[in-house]
């Protein structure tokens, strides 16, 4: 049952239902009056279907508008896609969601076909920390929506930080699991060898709650002295702002003498960036491709733009970039050797005012620390750590090795509770 639950005099599913109820129709009254002025509400749910009991039982969760929800189009940022017929069948992760009693209560708001960019017709999701910011993309809407305090979780996509990135602008908690831990079957794809289904969530015990209520793998306790790796060259790139350095800085000395921190070189990890584009582009072609050349105007032009380089991307380019990913990964996952986790920021800069697409320079390196972990498809999650004096949010990032996404959701609750304890 969810954590947040009142203790119940009898126990029974009719009571606890009752409440299931109650807390549904407070995230319908929040969605309303905290997330539309957000930009984050596509559709409301007033009425999800679900099981009687479950672990999240009374947890109303938001779907980004990608993935398929029965009776309802799926929108994927698009306004002919959002006048389009209704799915007819749930995703593999909604029906999961529904299975343990949680109330698929909202769609939210992405950016279009989650390809970097906001279709030119619809408004982008703000920021709950500062609303005259970006909330983040792909997954903006639903980080908006879980940092607003509408919902305590919802579902985003990741190809190359589309969870990780909004949950470190918007001051929330976005975990990437390792590739394949959620199915997709229903999903709108971008790039099928680095999409990742993943949880946006309040705090890192809500997203763990989740996790393993959809995976129903059991949790595991850290053991001993937490161990982590702190990214070094990542911390010395002139690409990454002063703020936002000093911030995540700052949490890892707070961390200091609680775990064991231990520097680690991650130019391995950064190397895999340089193929990520032409893989990225040539799946994204194969996805969208027969669209863009019968109606191009179907895109947004921002979105048009992205997919019409795509198509310059042969197949020779793509399975070289195959190969020299293959190559280059077990270097990669090599950095995390003799060490639980690996640390760095999550984003070179913090929200800017919108979501810079993927062929400006603001989006070229918008996910520089965020996107290899698509490449070796290890989990990685984004807890916040901070703030500007502006108020703006900053998160740092932690990884681990593939399969352990336990182990990496128990050493990020660690982290968490000291930086809390340390901070209060």
């Amino acid at each position: 049952m969810n954590d947040e639950s009142p203790r119940l005099s009898d126990g029974s599913v009719i009571e606890r239902n009752e409440w299931a109820a109650s807390q549904l129709q407070t995230a319908i009254e929040k969605l309303e009056r905290l997330g539309r002025p957000l930009n984050a509400v596509v559709t409301p749910i007033p009425a999800p279907h679900r099981s009687a009991d479950g672990p999240l039982l009374g947890m109303p969760v938001a779907v980004k508008d990608m993935i398929d929800v029965v009776g309802y189009p799926r929108g994927n940022g698009n306004p002919e896609d959002m006048a389009g017929p209704a799915a007819e069948n749930d995703a593999a992760i909604v029906t999961a969601l529904r299975d343990s009693a949680a109330d698929v209560f909202a769609l939210a708001a992405l950016l279009e076909y989650a390809a970097g960019a906001q279709h030119p017709e619809l408004p982008e999701a703000r920021n709950p920390a500062a609303p005259h910011l970006t909330a983040g993309g792909s997954s903006g809407g639903s980080a908006a929506l879980v940092g607003a305090g509408v919902c305590p979780a919802a579902l985003g996509t990741d190809t190359g930080g589309s969870i990780r990135l909004p949950a470190h602008y918007c001051g929330v908690v976005g975990f990437k699991p390792t590739f394949g831990t959620f199915p997709v079957t229903g999903v709108q794809p971008l790039s099928p060898t680095l999409d990742h289904v993943g949880i946006l969530a309040k705090d890192v015990p809500t997203t763990t709650l989740v996790f393993e209520s959809l995976t129903r793998q059991p949790g595991v306790a850290s053991a001993g002295i937490l161990s982590v790796g702190v990214l070094t060259d990542q911390f010395a790139d002139p690409r990454l702002e002063k703020d936002v350095r000093e911030i995540v800085l700052a949490a890892v000395e707070k961390l200091r003498g609680r775990v064991v921190l231990e520097d680690r070189d991650g130019h391995a990890l950064s190397r895999l960036n340089a193929r990520m584009g032409d893989i990225i582009h040539y799946e994204a072609w194969q996805v969208h491709g027969a669209a863009m050349t019968e109606r191009p105007e179907h895109f947004g032009a921002p979105t048009a733009r992205l997919f019409a380089a795509a198509a310059h991307v042969s197949e020779g380019q793509y399975l070289s970039a195959l190969a020299e990913r293959d190559e280059l990964v077990p270097a990669a996952l090599a950095v995390l050797d003799g060490v639980d986790l690996l640390l760095g920021p999550a984003a070179p800069y913090v929200a800017p005012e919108v979501s810079p697409p993927g062929d400006t320079p603001e989006g070229a390196i918008e996910g520089i620390f965020t996107s290899p972990y698509n490449m070796t498809g290890q989990p990685a999650i984004v807890i916040p750590c901070g703030v500007t004096t502006e108020g703006l949010p900053v998160g740092l990032q932690l990884a681990a090795a593939p399969g352990a996404d336990a182990a990496l959701l128990a050493g990020a609750a660690v982290i968490e509770r000291i930086l809390a304890e340390v901070s209060s």
